[in-house]
């Protein structure tokens, strides 16, 4: 049986048969969000379903819906792939995330619950051990869990959804998939993500609105400079967008107030 937490691609037997097609999905998508599949790879219903000892309905079934959330994209008569996005399209992404999670952090402050704030400490505590491991699989998957866990404590509930949309169409997998021969340098860039997590979550707890907005700005600005330097995004393109939406971001200079 496949355990789909363990994220080794290549393991070979039968799934439960309880949710078959959601064991499916979530097995593909975590092998998408970390990297295991490159991007333009083309994900043959035939094989996984040979290699998953599974028939081919519940994977053609979560290639679908891999495709509804915008991980993978169909190519009329020749079957479903891996998301692969221009330069342009990355940016557009950046841009539109970056928007959000001020937006996100913002709404978290102000309703937050205090089991909502438990569950992003556990979170925090779950990646710090991956990240000891060196884990880069898992430490994407939690980093993923952690921001939409962020937008479900908006209390919106399409603003939510919304968000997972667009962090569904940012190929964040990008940045590190190329770090395999630097170890040392994709830890310090994971470390850095996680301290920056660990004072948003705190922000957000305090219900520090205006402070949370900000440290997500901040946040995802490093998240674009990572773009530039190991996704091969151009500086150029990036900074532009983000000039034109500066007006909507809030400013570095202003006091912290919730």
């Amino acid at each position: 049986m496949i355990n789909v937490h363990a994220d080794a691609r290549g393991d070979s037997g039968p799934l439960e048969k309880k949710s078959l097609r959601s064991e499916v999905f979530e097995l593909l998508r975590r092998r998408i969000i970390s990297g295991q599949y490159a991007l333009g790879e083309w994900l043959r219903q035939e094989e996984i379903a040979d290699e998953l000892d599974v028939s081919p309905t519940p994977v053609r079934e979560a290639l679908d819906q891999l495709v509804a959330e915008g991980l993978a994209e169909r190519i009329p008569y020749r079957g479903v792939r891996v998301l692969q996005l221009t330069s342009e399209e990355i940016v557009d992404a950046y841009v539109f995330r970056l928007l959000l999670e001020v937006t996100v952090a913002r709404m978290a402050a102000h309703n937050v619950s205090e089991e909502q704030v438990a569950d992003l400490h556990r979170i925090l505590r779950e990646t710090e051990r991956l990240l000891r491991l060196d884990d880069v699989s898992g430490y994407q998957h939690l980093n993923r869990e952690l921001h939409q866990r962020i937008a479900a404590a908006t209390g919106n509930q399409l603003l939510a959804r919304l968000y997972k949309l667009v962090v569904n169409r940012f190929p964040d997998w990008m940045m590190y998939g190329d770090l395999v021969e630097q170890p040392e340098v994709r830890r310090n860039a994971l470390q850095r993500d996680l301290e920056e997590h660990r004072v948003l979550v705190e922000l957000i707890a305090s219900h520090k609105a205006d402070a949370a907005a900000r440290q997500a700005m901040e946040h995802m600005q490093h998240v674009g400079e990572e773009l530039v330097a190991w996704a091969g995004v151009p500086e150029a393109m990036l900074k532009e967008e983000e000039r034109q939406i500066r007006p909507l971001l809030p400013r570095l200079a202003e006091s912290s107030n919730p």
